[in-house]
């Protein structure tokens, strides 16, 4: 499982790049905004292969055109610490009408186990927070796969305290869907002086890989000895439901893309792979 939904902001122009003498690619430097206070745009490269979705960039998408990506394939580059998006459906939005979307869902597995006792791995902060990091690795096919970061951050006595569970539940190997949203912390170097930046994903969700079982899966509902199973569709012979009215249109929003996702802790001072 590899999928992207985001809202992006053109940085350039998109460009036609050629393949062979039956392909071109069109490629198209964007950004996703800051998720959250302290957070920077994280930088992407989009790349877009099929005809129809090549045709609807290069008429509707300029530098500074807003546009949201439905069903990307997000790949990351370790090696140049790189994010890109592959694919999905294009379109060119309105700031004004169409908010801020950040989702990220991947399945894969955990390359390792969680240290508590190492503070790039599992900390407790001051101010009252858990954090919990971790890295899955995804396959993209022929026996290759990426990496990908991510982090839990809750406050200890949150309900739902997703980073203990991370903590607690993953270890390497462990099978793992994530949904979250994409995030760039970014700092300069106290000793070097230059700028650093680190892209990760934040944890909102994850579903642990179910156990092998054995023996026979049996339905939690059965039917009872001369009964009759209901269609799922409904009646065929029953009248249509009657239409309901449309409520009128509301009055144009404000810039919603000025306000940004909502404000969450940074979850690191430091870059370096955990």
């Amino acid at each position: 499982m590899n999928k992207a939904f985001l809202s992006l902001q053109a940085a350039e122009n998109p460009r036609q790049v050629y393949v062979d003498a039956n392909r071109t690619n069109v490629i198209l430097n964007v950004t996703a905004p800051p998720a959250g206070k302290g957070k920077v745009a994280t930088p992407l490269t989009l790349f877009i292969y099929t005809k129809a979705e090549q045709d609807r960039v290069m008429e509707t998408i300029k530098e500074g055109s807003y546009l949201f990506v439905a069903g990307a394939k997000l790949r990351h580059n370790l090696e140049k610490r790189e994010h890109s998006l592959h694919g999905g459906l294009i379109y060119p939005v309105n700031p004004g009408e169409f908010g801020i979307i950040n989702d990220i869902i991947l399945g894969g597995r955990c390359i390792k186990d969680v240290d508590r006792s190492d503070e790039r791995a599992y900390r407790l902060t001051e101010g009252g927070y858990v954090i919990t990091n971790q890295t899955l690795s995804v396959n993209t096919g022929k026996q290759q796969a990426d990496l990908y970061n991510f982090y839990a951050i809750n406050e200890t006595s949150a309900r739902y305290n997703l980073a203990e569970l991370v903590s607690t539940m993953t270890k390497k190997g462990t099978g793992l869907t994530i949904s979250g949203r994409l995030v760039t912390d970014g700092w300069t170097d106290k000793a070097s002086g230059e700028q650093r930046f680190s892209t990760k994903i934040q944890l909102s969700n994850m579903t642990l890989a179910p156990k092998a079982q054995s023996g026979e899966i049996k339905p939690s509902t059965e039917i009872a000895p001369g009964g009759t199973a209901a269609s799922l569709w409904g009646n065929a012979d029953d009248p249509a439901p009657k239409p309901q009215p449309v409520a009128a249109a509301a009055a144009p929003a404000p810039d919603v893309w000025s306000d940004g996702l909502p404000d969450l802790p940074s979850s690191s001072d430091d870059s370096d792979p955990f």
